[in-house]
């Protein structure tokens, strides 16, 4: 059985390993994942649920997938909207609904915490049919720059 909740503080570990899944060995971004930098993120969004959330997938007792929102805040939306920043399923557990489960746990928390909308930047392309038959719509591209290294 699959138990969706948010994740604690010990589970820190299995969190960076999930996440290291998700880069790509060539990917810039896997030399920030788990540095005292980014510890000290996921211990933010752990103890502060006004900063986002990581909310997780486990089946007996071992972490299969997670999903991590982050909360800011736009004029157009009089407040807070939601940001998906990371989501993944382990191989082997996708197609058994399990990124369904924490997609509706990600936008039932960003409902609590009184979100406008739910965004997804840059979606994979293994996360984008999941993203589109839960009426997330395509809004078009996504820019970025790095502003430091």
């Amino acid at each position: 059985m699959i138990n969706v909740r948010k994740a604690t503080l010990s589970e820190e570990t299995e969190v960076f390993d999930l996440l290291l899944k998700l880069l790509s060995p060539q990917a810039s971004d896997s030399s920030r994942i788990h540095t005292p930098a980014s510890a000290g993120i996921f211990h933010e969004l752990i103890t502060d649920e006004s900063k986002g959330a990581v909310i997780v997938a486990e089946e007996d007792g071992k972490l299969v997938g997670i999903i991590t929102l982050s909360y800011p805040i736009a004029i157009r939306c009089a407040g807070k909207y939601t940001c998906i920043e990371e989501f993944i399923v382990s191989e082997t557990m996708r197609g058994r609904g399990v990124g369904i489960q924490l997609l509706e746990a990600a936008m039932n928390e960003a409902k609590k915490q009184g979100c406008f909308e739910i965004q997804v930047n840059n979606p994979s392309e293994l996360g984008y049919p999941l993203y589109i038959r839960q009426d997330i719509k395509d809004a078009g591209k996504h820019l970025k720059k790095r502003l430091k290294e």
